[in-house]
């Protein structure tokens, strides 16, 4: 990741450069599931040709097969991982973004959400205490839980000489794919928050804006993973006075919204834009989110833009990116 960082930038999803979601980032994920996909075919034939081996030399081939075998499903889950990781850091370079080698909870809680290694917060009375962990998500730990999830699959898909090499092949694509459609999302929200993340006049009142975006995402029902791995990365610029109380503030949607009375006047249009960013980023502002959208708006005293969160909505949808700042 921190040899990825020192290469000069690419240009970056807008309608200005001609770079879009739909085409680039999908490119990118299509690359990487050809090549996830050769390594496991070669990981199966390698199987296949250590069964055959063994039976044609009366269990003698085996001594040497066998360990080469292992050896190669051991090196296909470190070599996925590699690819893995390769293919976060070109989308994340292709939405203006770059992930800090240093602090790579975002990396990890990604991989660890798509492969189901992380609990998932509606799943628990406490899901506030498993965003937290989202947010101070360790790679060693995350790390033994994939790669011993990743060795799992690779033996399963070889059990079976012949066919092994056409399921190593096809599982692979299918799992890079599965982690790159879900990176490809979670960027596309970063980059679309992250402005109002980084804006002077909301930072007081992130609080505010983290429960908003629980209520925004949860209001059609569970989570996405990258919803849960956002919501984690805002919960990481909270301070430890904002989490106090957090799952109470999360089961009341009618306390957040009269709390949204007291945000101070400059601080009211970032807070809005903020929300409809939300609710359009996934492209689709369903009812319930336009109902909850403009509660929040007539709370903070301002008038909600149906036309500017379609507009987003189709901007999200076309390029990936919105077009300009309202």
């Amino acid at each position: 990741m921190r040899r990825y960082n020192r290469r000069p930038r690419h240009e970056i999803i807008a309608a200005s450069t001609g770079v879009t979601e739909p085409t680039d980032a999908r490119a990118v994920i299509r690359r990487a599931c050809v090549r996830s996909a050769l390594a496991g075919g070669a990981t199966g034939a390698l199987s296949t040709g250590a069964a055959a081996a063994t039976a044609e030399t009366n269990g003698v081939g085996g001594l040497v097969a066998i360990p080469a075998a292992v050896l190669a499903l051991g090196g296909e889950t470190v070599l996925r991982l590699l690819l893995h990781v390769q293919m976060l850091c070109e989308l994340a370079d292709l939405f203006g973004l770059r992930f800090d080698p240093d602090e790579p909870a975002d990396v990890w809680a990604l991989l660890a959400l798509t492969f189901g290694v992380a609990e998932h917060p509606q799943d628990t009375d406490d899901p506030a205490g498993v965003l937290v962990r989202s947010a101070r998500e360790r790679g060693s730990d995350v790390a033994k839980q994939l790669a011993a999830r990743l060795a799992g699959e690779s033996v399963a898909r070889n059990l079976v000489p012949v066919l092994s090499v056409a399921s190593s092949s096809i599982t692979s694509w299918l799992v890079t794919r599965r982690l790159g459609d879900t990176a490809r999302r979670y960027l596309r929200y970063r980059r679309a928050l992250d402005g109002a993340l980084c804006d002077e006049a909301l930072r007081p009142h992130l609080d505010r804006l983290f429960d908003g975006l629980w209520f925004i995402f949860t209001a059609d029902g569970r989570l996405k993973p990258e919803e849960t791995a956002l919501l984690a990365a805002v919960l990481r610029q909270l301070p430890a006075s904002a989490r106090v109380g957090l799952n109470e503030r999360l089961a009341d949607d009618i306390a957040w919204i009269e709390h949204l009375r007291g945000v101070p006047e400059g601080a009211r249009a970032p807070l809005l834009r903020a929300l409809e960013i939300a609710a359009a980023v996934d492209k689709v502002a369903s009812l319930r989110e336009r109902k909850l959208l403009a509660h929040a708006a007539e709370a903070l005293g301002l008038r909600g833009d149906e036309g500017r969160l379609d507009r987003m909505v189709r901007e999200f949808e076309e390029i990936g990116a919105l077009c300009v700042a309202a």
